[in-house]
């Protein structure tokens, strides 16, 4: 029985897997299409140049919070060797 779950779940990842190739590639298809063949390509870099520096900087957000929030250990209690 084991082993048939673990069978169906290899199917599923491989489906999964082929789905995730499938749109990825037709995303990239088009990005390139919109990018070098219509009249969008300026909007369509400034819109990828946006996005791009919107990630950046949310990530360089999420650590300073996360620095910034950091609980502090109690340092009175270390011994120096």
């Amino acid at each position: 029985m084991n082993d048939m779950v673990t069978k169906e779940r290899s199917k599923r990842s491989r489906g999964t897997g082929l789905v995730l190739l499938v749109v990825s590639v037709t995303a990239f298809v088009l990005y390139a299409y919109f990018l070098l063949a219509t009249q969008w390509s300026i909007i369509i870099l400034q819109l990828t140049v946006l996005v791009a520096v919107a990630a950046l900087v949310a990530v360089l957000a999420w650590i300073g919070y996360t620095i910034a929030t950091a609980r502090r250990r109690d340092d009175s209690n270390f011994k120096q060797p």
